[in-house]
């Protein structure tokens, strides 16, 4: 029997069921996923690797005109701001202090073509900024309120938000969110498009956003002329994001790469399970003369 055993045949059966192994784990290999069977931290890879909301939220920070800052922990989005001329007026009575801005007709000049409301801080610190189509409403009953006294504190330069530097106001980006929300998802990861296909929807994404944008443009938000030479740039950055997206679904290449990861997993996981069980199976059929089932 040792005389007709070859290795070359037991070595190519090996492979050969190896081979198997692996064409059942890419079929099982996306069930598996959905139902758990990965080990923790491919989970939380394979979690990563569809992550939307990171997308989603980078694209709501671009239409709300964020700006990126950094501090001792990193980078992160806050509001535009800027700097502001204004005069404080102190309520004694609340503690409430007024930031308020004069307009000048004329900067060569003194005289004031009206004054807004910028930002009032109250007693404990907590400051408010306040839109300038409420500063009217605020600074009339203040003033028409006889039992409040203002006491002048002279003049500061405040930081405020600058709503010039948001190209869309708060309707304007639920609407462009709404939408992109439909199309920047798990499913366009997972799902299997030609080259050719994603020109077409990105094609036909970029007239449908165009034509919303331009007939609706002015109730979105872009109320000026620097908002609206930001247009054609929101438009571009939203397409290309969206597109970035599609083509990691070219031919399917997404699936592809989570398959073989779990496939490399599970075979891993398989071949220590292989080697505990021949361990066993070696101690149990090793030969002992007191046990007869070894002879």
């Amino acid at each position: 029997m040792e005389e007709n055993f070859d290795p070359m045949d037991h070595i190519s059966d090996l492979e050969t069921q190896n081979e198997q192994l692996k064409q059942d784990n890419l079929r099982m290999s996306g069930a598996m996923t959905a139902q758990g069977f990965l080990p923790e931290e491919e989970q939380n890879l394979i979690q990563y690797q569809l992550e939307t909301d990171k997308i989603l939220e980078r694209i709501k920070h671009f239409l709300r005109g964020d700006v990126v800052r950094f501090d001792d922990n990193g980078s992160y989005f806050d509001s535009p701001t800027k700097n502001v001329l204004a005069q404080i007026k102190f309520d004694k009575k609340t503690g409430i202090t007024y930031y308020i801005q004069e307009i000048k007709k004329n900067p060569d000049t003194s005289e004031v073509k009206k004054h807004i409301l910028v930002k009032i801080v109250n007693k404990d610190g907590m400051e408010i900024n306040v839109l300038e189509r409420d500063s009217e409403i605020i600074l009339s009953k203040i003033t028409d309120d006889k039992n409040v006294k203002l006491e002048n504190k002279g003049y500061r330069y405040v930081a405020i938000e600058d709503d010039e530097q948001k190209p869309l106001n708060d309707y304007g980006v639920a609407e462009f969110m709404r939408i992109i929300s439909m199309y920047v998802t798990k499913e366009t990861f997972l799902s299997y498009y030609t080259e050719e296909r994603i020109n077409e929807i990105m094609g036909d994404l970029g007239d449908a956003l165009n034509d919303f944008l331009y007939c609706n443009y002015e109730k979105m938000g872009m109320d000026s002329k620097f908002k609206e030479s930001k247009y054609s740039l929101m438009i571009l950055n939203i397409l290309h994001t969206v597109e970035s997206c599609y083509r990691r679904a070219i031919g399917g290449a997404e699936q592809y790469n989570l398959r073989s990861r779990a496939i490399v997993t599970q075979n891993q996981g398989g071949s220590n399970i292989g080697a505990r069980n021949q361990l066993a199976v070696s101690r149990k059929n090793k030969w002992n003369p007191l046990k007869p089932s070894t002879w």
